[in-house]
C-alpha cells in the first residue's frame, strides 16, 4: 500500500517445533492505531519482538516506509524510527525521569554514554528530553527518580522515553498492564493524544482501550492472523468472538 508505514509479508519464527508466528502478514497505515489482539500465547509479543529486530525471523519480510528491514538489528532500526514500550517496566531506579529521557535522546543520536555525566548539563539533550517528558504529562516529575514514581507514571515515563526517540512508528506492548482503572482511563486519554501524532502497534489486553483506540485490529491465534478490520467489524465477527472475545 503507498501509504502503509510498515508491510510485513509472510512472517515466520519457530521455537524448536513450535511454530509462533506462522505466515503472518499484515500492514500499519501512516498515521493509524492498529491493535493485535489475541488469547495468550497467540504470538503478539514474539510478534513485536520480530518488529523491533530483538527477535530475526526465520522467513518473511518486514519493511519500513518500503525499505525491508528484517535483517536489521534493533539499534538500527531504532535510528530509523522504530521505538517500543515493555510488558514489564525496567527503568533504573536511582535516574531520574529527565535521565531517562535524555538517554533515549542521546541513544538516538548514536552518542557516546562515556561522558553522561557532562551530558546530563547538554541543552541539546535535554531540551528534547524535557518536551518528551512534558508530552506524557510528566513535567512536575521530571527530576524525580524513577524509584519514586507510581506504577501508573513509571509508564508514562516508559512512553517518554519511546517518543524522545522521535520514532516513525510506536510498538506498545501491553503499556496499561498491571494499571487500576483510573490509571489505565489515564493512559487511554494519553494514547488518544499520542495517535495524533505517531503511527503505533497496539497490543493490549484492556478491550474497553483497545475499541476506543484502535483505527483497525488485527486478530492473532496461534501465529497467524485470522481476521483485520475495523473495531465495530472485530467486535461483530462470529469467528473473532468464537476465538477471543466470547459469547
Amino acid at each position: 500500500m503507498a501509504d502503509a508505514i510498515l508491510q510485513v509479508e509472510c512472517l515466520m519464527k519457530s521455537f524448536g517445533g513450535l511454530r509462533a508466528t506462522n505466515d503472518l502478514s499484515m500492514n500499519v497505515e501512516r498515521g493509524e492505531c492498529h491493535a493485535i489482539i489475541g488469547p495468550n500465547g497467540a504470538g503478539k509479543t514474539t510478534f513485536i519482538a520480530q518488529l523491533q529486530g530483538m527477535l530475526r525471523p526465520d522467513a518473511g519480510v518486514i519493511r519500513l516506509e518500503g525499505r525491508d528491514i528484517a535483517g536489521e538489528p534493533a539499534h538500527r532500526r531504532a535510528r530509523m524510527g522504530i521505538a517500543r514500550s515493555f510488558q514489564i517496566t525496567s527503568l533504573v531506579p536511582n535516574f531520574t525521569a529527565l535521565d531517562h529521557a535524555a538517554l533515549a535522546v542521546q541513544a538516538r543520536s548514536g552518542h557516546s554514554f562515556r561522558f553522561w555525566r557532562a551530558a546530563r548539563r547538554d541543552a541539546r539533550l535535554l531540551d528534547p528530553a524535557r518536551e518528551a517528558i512534558e508530552t506524557v504529562g510528566l513535567g512536575a516529575r521530571a527530576d524525580t527518580q524513577a524509584r519514586d514514581l507510581s506504577h501508573g507514571e513509571a509508564r508514562q515515563l516508559e512512553l517518554a522515553i519511546a517518543i524522545a526517540q522521535r520514532p516513525k512508528l510506536l510498538l506498545l506492548d501491553e503499556p496499561m498492564a498491571g494499571m487500576g482503572r483510573k490509571d489505565g482511563a489515564a493512559m487511554t486519554r494519553l494514547l488518544a493524544q499520542l495517535k495524533r501524532t505517531y503511527s503505533m502497534i497496539l497490543i493490549e489486553h484492556d478491550m474497553q482501550a483497545v475499541f476506543s483506540l484502535a483505527d483497525r485490529i488485527s486478530v492473532l491465534v496461534a501465529g497467524h492472523i485470522i481476521r483485520t478490520g475495523a473495531p465495530a467489524e472485530i467486535r461483530a465477527d462470529p469467528e473473532v468472538r468464537a476465538a477471543y472475545l466470547g459469547h
